[in-house]
């Protein structure tokens, strides 16, 4: 007859075990936490039974957590059947063709001390079920271990919401550190929390391991002695913010492998776990990168600071400068807080709903379509870093910039069309005006970097135009004191949207610099700087008739041939 019960004590639990073994006759599914590999190999009355499933063609299949404490036990199962790690797996079952068993705990080496035990038909099918969903998520033993032995860290980005959890992978990453820790604190509370947890102490340990730590804090008298004790250690340095922080947040950087951003839910509280709201927890490079450059773009901005104190004399403009810096400090940090999160909530979302989605087309849209825009703001940010360490490299080669203008807006032209027929009509306008001859405007360039540039242009446009509207893109070819003498070519985009705001066009080109919440005003910055170094220029201002902008650059030709007609195309 089918029926449920429970076996209570050592000797009845493992006699109930091992007839679901030894009944099994085709095949065995197990699904167990990180501990039952020790059982199951590590105890000799499982392990004869478990390799006599082998001896008796048994077909086999396992999930379990792989980690580096069971190692070796998940390969002596690999020898009897085929095994997968499925990560932060809880709870116990093994299923056959007719009975099923589980257990709510297990220990390492240890026997179990209670098994529930079923052979309702409905209860095993259901468990089939459930083994080859896990299945599905799980990947292959052979590829987890050969991570763990080879020391490669797999990419995670993982919203964590239960605080204990939170703080434990954060005493974990410390712990973990070889080299570099890079930590942000936003207020004087969160300081003092981190001494009381002992958070403190594990810097202090990873600093007497050699390895290097900077801390970036606001300035703020209740943690001044501190802060002292720890700029005594010559491996931790604490850099002062003159103004607090916008966002609540504490950012923590590890080994530029590991990231996790913790959100400040009640900064009153003393505690930890009770301060905490929720954390994002990555080893994805390019995010890890991303905030790695944010931190070393603040750090530096530390030192203007600490320059400032030493001064005796300071003109007033290059304060307002810095009090803007710190400004578009605190936008910025926010802007790419918002821009990370949204795009990577929005990829966490619908990478969920995969499971369930008949039709996924959708949802892998709409992953593609976060995944790409985080690659623009993480190429932009890597942009910055390479600028600002004059690292940005151009591969040149001569091209023809009109074919190349030509084709840029019939891309944008066939996007338009097909993204906002429906909202707004715009129109792209292209005329090439000559004043030399021999081939059209040849230059020697780094033709991404041009497209780049041009791109963004557009981009801009097309953003601050909120209905229907025209951009007019002109390429001049104009004789004059080129740097080889060879004159130059001038792009001018000029269209008919909202214009610049008077509050940034003094600060058009700097950092940070933006009125959209659409952006981290990074683009018009990048551009400047791909300009000049290609020897040119870029200028911009807002229309005499009030409406629209006109953005323009110039970058040498490398011909001297002159013509004397001028003709315009339509694109």
């Amino acid at each position: 007859m089918e029926g449920i019960g429970t076996a209570e004590g050592l000797e009845e639990s493992t006699k109930t075990i091992l007839n679901v073994l030894n009944n099994s006759r085709n095949s065995l599914l197990i699904c167990a936490d990180q501990y039952w590999p020790s059982v199951a190999i590590g105890i000799d009355v499982f392990n004869k039974a478990m390799f006599d499933l082998k001896k008796r063609d048994i077909k086999c299949r396992f999930i379990t957590e792989i980690t580096k404490e069971n190692l070796a036990f998940c390969k002596e199962l690999l020898k009897i059947a085929e095994v997968h790690h499925l990560p932060g797996l809880k709870g116990n079952f093994a299923v056959n063709e007719n009975e099923y068993i589980a257990s709510a705990t297990m220990k390492n080496l240890q026997l179990l001390s209670q098994v529930v035990y079923s052979n309702s038909k409905a209860i095993v099918e259901q468990h089939h079920f459930f083994f080859e969903n896990l299945w599905d998520k799980s990947i292959s033993a052979i590829e987890k271990i050969d991570e763990i032995e080879k020391g490669i860290v797999p990419e995670i980005i993982d919203v964590i919401k239960n605080p204990f959890e939170i703080r434990n992978i954060y005493f974990d990453i410390l712990k973990s550190s070889t080299f570099e820790i890079m930590l942000i604190l936003t207020t004087s509370t969160v300081f003092m929390r981190e001494e009381n947890d002992g958070i403190m102490q594990s810097l202090i340990d990873s600093s007497n391991k050699n390895v290097k730590i900077r801390i970036i804090t606001p300035t703020f008298t209740n943690s001044e002695n501190e802060i002292d004790n720890l700029n005594q250690n010559k491996n931790i340095e604490v850099r002062h913010i003159e103004s607090p922080f916008d966002a609540q947040i504490n950012m923590l950087v590890v080994d530029r492998k590991y990231s996790l951003i913790v959100e400040l839910k009640n900064d009153t509280k003393q505690k930890f776990t009770e301060a905490v709201g929720s954390a994002v927890y990555s080893t994805s490079k390019p995010k890890v990168v991303s905030f790695v450059t944010i931190f070393e773009t603040l750090w530096k901005q530390t030192e203007l600071y600490e320059k400032l104190k030493d001064a005796d004399k300071l003109k007033e403009e290059y304060i307002r400068k810095l009090r803007l810096a710190d400004k578009a400090k605190d936008e910025f940090v926010n802007i790419a807080a918002h821009e990370l999160r949204t795009p990577t909530q929005s990829i966490l979302t619908f990478a969920n709903l995969l499971k369930y989605d008949i039709n996924k087309n959708e949802s892998i849209e709409a992953i593609h379509r976060n995944a790409k825009r985080l690659n623009v703001l993480i190429k932009n940010i890597l942009d910055v870093t390479r600028i600002e360490s004059d690292k940005l490299l151009l591969q040149q080669e001569n091209f023809n910039l009109n074919d190349l203008l030509i084709t840029v807006i019939k891309d944008y032209t066939r996007e338009l069309k097909k993204s906002h027929s429906h909202k707004r009509h715009i129109k792209l306008h292209y005329a090439l005006q000559k004043e030399i001859r021999g081939p059209d405007a040849l230059v020697y360039a780094d033709k991404e970097r041009i497209v780049q540039v041009i791109s963004n242009l557009l981009d801009n446009a097309i953003k601050f135009i909120e209905k229907d509207g025209l951009i007019k893109i002109t390429l001049k070819i104009s004789k004059g004191d080129g740097p080889n003498g060879y004159g130059y070519a001038e792009i001018i985009i000029k269209d008919t949207g909202s214009g610049i705001s008077e509050e940034i066009l003094p600060h058009l080109f700097t950092k940070f610099s933006t009125r959209s919440f659409q952006g981290t005003g990074l683009g018009l910055y990048i551009s400047k700087n791909i300009i000049v170094s290609h020897g040119g220029s870029m200028s911009a201002e807002n229309n005499k008739d009030g409406k629209g902008a006109t953005f323009s650059f110039i970058i040498p030709l490398i011909k001297t041939d002159l013509i004397q007609n001028s003709f315009g195309v339509s694109v």
